[in-house]
């Protein structure tokens, strides 16, 4: 049978390797949502730095581009 030193042992060191487990997930988890999220914003940049299309032949969708690329526009110029 075990005595109190090996349990209290045992139980120390079981702790200490799932706090470490878990310090390391968790790190991991950081790096990795940190890397989506530059994905993400060279995503969306490449998107804005797309050419525009050719105007629509519908005109209540030609003027919202017309609209769109005025207000992108006036955004770059800030």
């Amino acid at each position: 049978m075990m005595d109190n030193t090996s349990i209290v042992l045992l139980v120390a060191t079981a702790s200490i390797s799932f706090a470490i487990g878990r310090l390391i997930m968790h790190l991991r988890k950081r790096k990795k949502a940190a890397q989506q999220r530059v994905i993400d914003q060279r995503a969306a940049q490449a998107l804005k730095d797309l050419p525009p299309g050719p105007p629509s032949n519908n005109k209540s969708k030609r003027k919202r581009q017309q609209q769109d690329a005025a207000r992108a526009q006036a955004d770059s110029n800030r």
